[in-house]
């Protein structure tokens, strides 16, 4: 055998880089953007292979498309005019796991400390017109 690294020492060296190369490759690096840059081309050369994290400041305004309709009812007016407000700096994560929203962008991958919810319910009380509500809080950190 030639001196220098055993056989079983380049083993263990090709199968940690091969270990290293395949975790970069499985972790694409984020996409990063401004929200208010958007409109003005700062998604070009977004792939959708990697996640997306897109920073909103105090003041941006996201429009709401709230579409809903099904047997017998239909939402009137059709797509009425609302807007998201961002009241703090904040993080939107989007990728092929979903979508996650974070005052501090290094909290991406640490767990709420209060889950989400989505409630939509039907009311009712003596007086006053039936309603229905649609609530979503997003997760708390």
């Amino acid at each position: 055998m030639p001196r220098g690294l055993s056989l079983r020492a380049r083993l263990a060296g090709l199968c940690a880089l091969t270990g290293v190369v395949t975790l970069g490759c499985t972790h694409a690096a984020p996409m990063r953007v401004r929200f208010a840059e958007i409109g003005e081309g700062a998604l070009a050369g977004f792939t959708g292979a990697e996640p997306l994290i897109v920073e909103f400041e105090p003041g941006d305004t996201l429009p709401v498309n709230l579409d809903i309709s099904g047997d017998g009812f239909e939402l009137r007016p059709l797509h009425p005019a609302l807007e998201l407000v961002a009241t703090k700096r904040c993080y939107l994560r989007i990728s092929a796991d979903g979508m996650q929203l974070v005052l501090d962008p290094e909290d991406f991958d640490s767990a709420p400390s209060q889950p989400g919810t989505f409630r939509v319910g039907f009311g009712a009380a003596r007086g006053q017109p039936a309603k229905v509500d649609v609530v979503i809080t997003a997760p708390r950190r």
